[in-house]
């Protein structure tokens, strides 16, 4: 049961995503596409690259190490586009990146999961993922419900204004009764079943990685001259992933719970890591936080 959520809710959360998507939103960036460029080669070539340095340098259980490559494969998703919602970032630069990152995940999260089970993984009864049927797979559950929300965006704009702020709150309501799901109910269930020794194991490499990504969108943000808004957006984006579907590919294509406990560990904390990067970048937004608390603004 708790692994056909993980698809259900992954399929709301990528439908909610679609609703607020028009074609007028990736105008700027496609006549001005180096900043999409770059949030994409953060999120697929340094972010893998920074996940097998420290798997391989802190040692990590196979199963751990393998996991973190999973996590590191997956696009951002409602938790980082919400981020930047919040402190006011480039939002639209937040959502394409999502898109084309989901996107393109068809085919480059078989290939990078396949290169962390052929580096990593040395235990017996687990194939790597298969490309198409992974790539179908993904593109039912993830884009489709995407393509979904546009078109229905496209024919009832009002409908669309009405549904997306509150299937966000659902989305974000019901990402968070996964993890406690999958945190708190027992093996037999479902659930992790995630101890405090493996948590003091993979503590350390999520950190290392969180903050890793996350710097990236500043030092490569400063690097190629984009503002503060850029930065921002780019660093979130490379530090948060889509847990859901990282859930998604451990617990139910690879149907290995070992390898979800560093997804698990990893979104015990990158909503707060994300919102105080962008807070430490723009200090000036903590006020109107405080004052307006834009949660409320989606049920305008």
């Amino acid at each position: 049961m708790i692994d056909f959520l993980i698809g259900l809710i992954l399929a709301l959360i990528m439908f909610s995503i679609g609703l607020s998507l028009r074609a007028d939103n990736f105008r700027q960036l496609v006549s001005h596409p180096r900043v999409l460029l770059l949030g994409l080669g953060l999120q697929l070539l340094l972010l893998p690259v920074v996940a097998f340095v420290v798997a391989f340098m802190l040692k990590l259980p196979p199963a751990f190490a393998a996991g973190v490559i999973v996590l590191a494969a997956c696009p951002g998703g409602l938790t980082s586009n919400f981020i930047s919602f919040l402190l006011k970032a480039n939002t639209t630069l937040a959502v394409s990146l999502t898109i084309c990152n989901t996107g393109l995940s068809m085919l480059t999260i078989p290939v990078i999961v396949n290169l962390g089970l052929t580096t990593f993984w040395s235990g017996e009864g687990l194939q790597q993922l298969p490309i198409l049927p992974t790539a179908g797979q993904i593109f039912l559950i993830v884009l489709l419900p995407v393509l979904s929300g546009m078109v229905f965006r496209a024919r009832r704009v009002a409908r669309a204004n009405y549904l997306q702020p509150r299937l966000r709150w659902l989305s974000l309501f019901l990402l968070g009764l996964l993890f406690a799901l999958k945190l708190l109910a027992p093996a037999d269930a479902g659930g992790s079943n995630l101890l405090m020794t493996e948590l003091a194991t993979i503590l350390p490499a999520s950190l290392i990685i969180n903050v890793c990504a996350l710097s990236s969108g500043m030092l490569f943000g400063r690097l190629f001259g984009f503002g503060r808004n850029d930065q921002i957006t780019l660093g979130i984006e490379a530090g948060i992933q889509n847990t859901s579907l990282t859930f998604l590919i451990t617990s139910t294509l690879l149907e290995n719970e070992q390898m979800l406990k560093p997804a698990l560990v990893y979104a015990m904390f990158t909503f707060f890591t994300g919102l105080a990067y962008g807070l430490w970048l723009k200090p000036g937004m903590w006020n109107n936080l405080r004052k307006e608390w834009r949660l409320l603004k989606f049920f305008d």
